[in-house]
């Protein structure tokens, strides 16, 4: 139902050691990013999308219609002479299903079970009604936007669920159950959006219409929000499946469902350079915890090594957002390496592992260390 979202990967560190200079622009070591942003082994991909960018006119706005086109028809191309259309086609003759179709957080019980459990914010449901005789998938369910979108996704994916249970305790932030009932209830606008939801942003942006009214048509709802008792849920599910038997057959799809059952992104590789914190003007951090009082704390320093301000928090979000509000960092690729470090120095802080800057956390073992001495992460000269 809903997706998570991958942990970013970061860069070198910060400057941990104030005694240390950065080096100079012209050393060796610095050589990072072009003045263009881009470093100076760029695929030739990107050098033919700046050129063309540069052949091809403009619009007022400034967009480039022609090479959004173009790099379109590129992109089918290349799909085309991997034989993408001829191994989608063939997966689908020999009888095989992909599916779920949407990443999530669930659990896959019987795929030619008739019902779908959708446990709201309820992780601790998921693992004991998947097992449920009759059930095809129980997950859980966060968003109004989102996640009703990978919800309907994996429900109209499979003909066979043809009841789905809503339980557990619902968000007081999101609303998820009432938008499952509106949308079940009233369908959606033209600009689809979910008609009468109330959680925020209830638009169901990606998917088509029609996948939407026949994930509408195809199951019928059993409302058990805000119960979580396992046996009460038993007793709903097995409810669910008898009523599942008695419905008439569904219709055929009016659309093939297989091939775009998400948004087709870029595949983008992970890692890339960015500039030697020496670079950022506005100076660097060190990072440490402050056990007794239970917070991270975080200093600046110019990037003479003066001292200049302190910031502390329980929370490794709230510093970075108010280092970001006193405009303390310029650069992008900065800003990015401080929320992991910092996301870190949380995750020792309440995991009561120990924390150095620029160092892994790794797992406690046999009195071991907890941070990993051995492998450092790549340092960024200076």
């Amino acid at each position: 139902m809903t997706g998570s979202t991958d942990d970013p990967a970061t860069g070198g560190p910060c400057r941990s050691d104030p005694t240390r200079t950065p080096n100079r622009p012209d050393d060796p070591q610095a050589a990072g990013p072009s003045p263009g942003g881009e470093h100076r082994s760029a695929r030739p991909m990107v050098r033919l999308m700046r050129l063309l960018a540069k052949g091809l006119n403009q619009d007022p706005s400034g967009e480039n219609a022609v090479a959004v086109r173009l790099f379109r028809t590129l992109d089918a191309t290349l799909d085309l002479l991997k034989a993408g259309p001829l191994r989608r086609r063939l997966f689908r003759r020999a009888g095989q299903t992909r599916w779920p179709l949407a990443p999530g957080d669930y659990r896959i019980g019987d795929p030619a079970g008739a019902v779908a459990v959708c446990t709201l914010s309820s992780r601790d449901l998921i693992a004991p009604l998947a097992a449920l005789p009759g059930v095809a998938i129980a997950g859980r369910l966060v968003t109004v936007n989102l996640g009703i979108e990978r919800m309907v996704t994996n429900i109209a994916g499979n003909p066979a669920i043809r009841v789905l249970v809503l339980c557990g305790a619902d968000s007081p932030v999101f609303h998820t159950a009432q938008g499952v009932r509106a949308l079940l209830e009233n369908g959606v606008a033209p600009d689809r959006r979910i008609i009468a939801a109330h959680g925020h942003l209830p638009v169901l942006g990606n998917l088509p219409v029609e996948r939407i009214e026949r994930f509408r048509r195809q199951v019928v709802l059993v409302d058990a929000t805000g119960v979580t008792d396992i046996a009460a849920l038993v007793r709903s599910v097995a409810d669910a499946v008898v009523r599942a038997a008695a419905l008439p057959p569904l219709p055929a799809a009016s659309e093939p469902d297989g091939d775009r059952a998400e948004p087709t992104f870029k595949h983008i590789p992970a890692g890339g350079h960015r500039e030697p914190i020496g670079y950022d003007p506005k100076g660097f951090f060190l990072i440490t915890l402050d056990r007794p009082a239970g917070e991270i704390l975080c200093r600046h320093y110019l990037k003479d090594n003066t001292p200049a301000h302190e910031i502390r928090s329980h929370s490794g979000e709230r510093i970075l957002l108010g280092l970001l509000r006193a405009e303390l960092v310029s650069q992008l690729g900065h800003a990015g390496y401080l929320g992991a470090e910092l996301a870190k120095a949380e995750t020792a802080l309440r995991l009561g592992l120990d924390y150095e800057q620029d160092r892994r956390l790794i797992a406690p073992s046999d009195g071991a260390p907890t941070t990993d001495h051995r492998r450092p992460r790549r340092r960024d000269p200076r």
